[in-house]
Formats: structure tokens, C-alpha cells, sequence
């Protein structure tokens, strides 16, 4: 997984339940980020050097940017690692069950709104579209789910649909 070329980072892929149905959260980025502002991603970010691993790294995050602290998640899986196309980070995504009635509170300096988004929105092929796009002569997909007025796409988009894939 190593690549001295890209910075290591991870997220948190957060699934809940919330009245009944199963919800993934987004945060909508701050437009006075450095990287990736004004998108919607997951809690997440750059290892920094007092993170052990990556894993201690996407709860750091989580924590900073919706304070969840790391007692309220259970991490059930790790989905496939990839690397961002827009800068130089590859990103390790890991899924964590969060408990029942979880709290979410959005950092300002960091994010500026969050989406609780149902399971079921995200799997109805009218919000879904693919386009491609070359990436280094090569051909690749690109995701993106539109869901009431804002647009999941890039590594979001990749990642929300390995996560659907591996759920049906």
C-alpha cells in the first residue's frame, strides 16, 4: 500500500440507523479547506505523526470533524485503498457501525453542513449516473450519486459505490 508519491490518509465510511433505516453520514466540506473544500466526503483526513495507523487516523478525524468519540464506533470492515486523482493522497477506507443514537455535532472550521443520508436514496438508480474520464491515458469510471441539491462524486462516489456493491 505504500506510495512515497501520495500521503496517506483515511476515512470513516459512518453507517447508523436512524429511525428504523440504515444512514450513511457525509460531511459537506468548508470552503476554506486546502484540499477537496466545498465537496462532500466522509470524516477524514491526512495521517499525522502522533496517528499509530491509519485506522487511529480516520477516528481522529471523525472525532475532529463530527465529534464521535472512537467508544461510540465499531469498525466492521476496510473497503479497498485508492488513490485521489485531483491530489496526492491515497486513502484507506474504513466502515464503522456507529452506535444507536450517536450525536453528531459539525466542526465550522471544517465542515460546513452534514448530510444523514438513507441507504435506500443511494441504492435508487434515478440519483446515479457514470461518466468516464482519462486518467493518465487510461479510461475510468466516475460515480456520482445526486442526492437533493448536492453531488457525490470523485473518491466519495467510488467509495459509496463499493460499499453498495458489496451490501446487494
Amino acid at each position: 500500500m505504500e506510495d512515497p508519491t501520495r500521503a496517506p490518509a483515511a476515512v470513516i465510511v459512518p453507517l447508523f440507523q436512524r429511525n428504523g433505516e440504515w444512514h450513511l453520514l457525509f460531511t459537506h466540506r468548508s470552503e476554506n479547506l486546502q484540499h477537496h473544500s466545498n465537496e462532500i466526503s466522509f470524516p477524514g483526513g491526512t495521517m499525522e505523526p502522533q496517528d499509530p495507523d491509519l485506522l487511529a487516523t480516520a477516528l481522529r478525524e471523525l472525532f475532529e470533524e463530527v465529534a464521535v468519540p472512537v467508544e461510540r464506533v465499531e469498525i466492521i470492515g476496510r473497503l479497498k485503498v485508492w488513490r485521489t486523482i485531483s491530489s496526492f493522497f491515497l486513502v484507506v477506507p474504513y466502515v464503522g457501525l456507529l452506535q444507536p443514537d450517536t450525536k453528531f455535532q459539525a466542526n465550522p472550521l471544517e465542515v460546513a453542513e452534514l448530510l444523514e443520508v438513507p441507504l435506500k436514496e443511494l441504492q435508487d438508480p434515478a440519483i446515479f449516473r457514470v461518466e468516464d474520464m482519462v486518467v493518465d491515458q487510461k479510461v475510468i469510471p466516475v460515480y456520482y450519486y445526486q442526492w437533493r441539491s448536492h453531488t457525490i462524486w470523485g473518491l466519495t462516489g467510488r467509495i459509496v459505490k463499493t460499499l453498495l456493491d458489496l451490501l446487494q
